[in-house]
């Protein structure tokens, strides 16, 4: 899981948005899925505090998105309290199947 780790007294802690974001791209790459995107980034809101924890939540969001103007998108937050907090954006212009294998690893990967 890339979200959390072990620090030396066994305990589970979060991580920084940018570790989780390398790591994150790690396994993009790792399962062949990085040359399908145009970009995946840390969300434009979360850049300032990309050294700041990964927000608290009660479940995560991992969704492809479907953009009129055409490409597909894909979501990456944290809800807490029935807000969503969004914190990773990607696109691919490979179609919504594409997307939704993007979206499915970041889930995976995430443990949501």
């Amino acid at each position: 899981m890339v979200m959390i780790e072990e620090n030396e007294g066994g305990r589970l802690t979060r991580r920084p948005i940018k570790d989780v974001h390398a790591d994150l791209k790690a396994a993009l790459i790792g399962f062949g899925l990085n040359d399908s995107l145009d970009y995946f980034e840390i969300a434009i809101g979360k850049k300032k505090v990309e050294n700041v924890l990964f927000p608290e939540f009660e479940w995560l969001s991992c969704s492809p998105v479907t953009c009129k103007a055409g490409g597909h998108y894909i979501y990456v937050g944290a809800v807490l309290k029935n807000r969503h907090n969004l914190v990773f954006v990607g696109k691919t212009s490979k179609g919504f199947q594409v997307a939704c294998e993007i979206a499915n690893l970041c889930a995976e990967q995430l443990s949501a």
